[in-house]
């Protein structure tokens, strides 16, 4: 299984534990990911032009070389399917490609990581790599941006491609109503008061859960729900203490690698306790 690599800006940057996960185990998969040389940032929430926003992403599709482009960030991945939706009206294409060197063919389909585990590899196949069923409760939580705009892969309501891929690492998905309600994270500049409010709600639901940890599929949720859960704990005076973690890392755990091979060190909330429920080293 071969893919174009399109890692976003924060596998070189705020996400560097959850680049060496996605090394450590797809590598361990057998799941090429090739990065695309000379990439460019996908605009993220902040280009409001419909055609620039629109020709970034294309630009990236357009590098595919025939594959299909998979990236980690549910961000990037919604701007790169809104992209590829917005450029079947040929007019737009025209517009975008007189502006691109590699010119845009619509031939490479974005993926999210999540997707190649569980619809391309499959959850089958992944429970032949699981060498320590985790034995643990985990709180799947999507973000609001990894199944939006509508697609194929999931639903944008009741998403529950996390959950069976937590189930078949041995774990316990979490009843969690909050799965897809934003996280603060791309307001986080703008109304920090906001954004720690959305993310209070999240954390405060997950822990009543009585999971373990939760379990996230994007960098700025992550950003927003592990490196700012002191500021909620500070501003609203309340204890949470729960570990989040990326899905690679927790298929990591199942698979047997040493915590620090999946970057799990590098988290600003421990995750030593939920090592040791495990039965790994911290």
């Amino acid at each position: 299984m071969k893919y174009s690599y399109y890692p976003g800006c924060a596998q070189h940057g705020t996400a560097v534990d959850y680049r060496i996960s996605v090394e450590a185990v797809f590598g361990r998969l057998g799941i090429d990911l090739e990065e695309v040389k000379n990439w460019n940032c996908c605009g993220a929430l902040h280009v409001p032009d419909r055609t620039v926003k629109t020709g970034l992403s294309a630009r990236t599709l357009a590098s595919a070389k025939g594959l299909d482009m998979a990236t980690p960030c549910n961000l990037c991945y919604s701007n790169l399917m809104r992209a590829h939706a917005a450029l079947e009206d040929s007019a737009l294409r025209t517009i975008v490609n007189e502006a691109l060197t590699e010119k845009y063919d619509g031939n490479a389909k974005p993926k999210h990581l999540l997707e190649v585990i569980v619809k391309d590899l499959g959850l089958p196949k992944l429970t032949e790599h699981v060498k320590k069923p985790l034995k643990i409760k985990a709180v799947p939580y999507y973000g609001c941006l990894l199944t939006r705009p509508e697609n194929d892969f999931d639903s944008p309501q009741n998403p529950k491609s996390l959950d069976e891929l937590i189930l078949s690492l041995g774990a316990e998905p979490a009843k969690y109503y909050y799965k897809t309600k934003c996280c603060g994270g791309p307001i986080l500049i703008t109304d920090e008061e906001l954004a720690l409010g959305l993310a209070k709600e999240l954390l405060v639901m997950a822990k009543e859960t009585g999971a373990d940890c939760v379990v996230v599929t994007c960098p700025m949720c992550h950003l927003q729900l592990d490196a700012k859960q002191k500021a909620v704990e500070s501003k609203f005076n309340i204890k949470i203490d729960l570990p989040v973690i990326y899905f690679t890392q927790l298929m990591g755990l199942a698979m047997g690698f040493d915590p620090k091979e999946l970057g799990l060190s590098q988290h600003l909330v421990p995750t030593d306790k939920l090592i040791a429920k495990i039965g790994g080293r911290p």
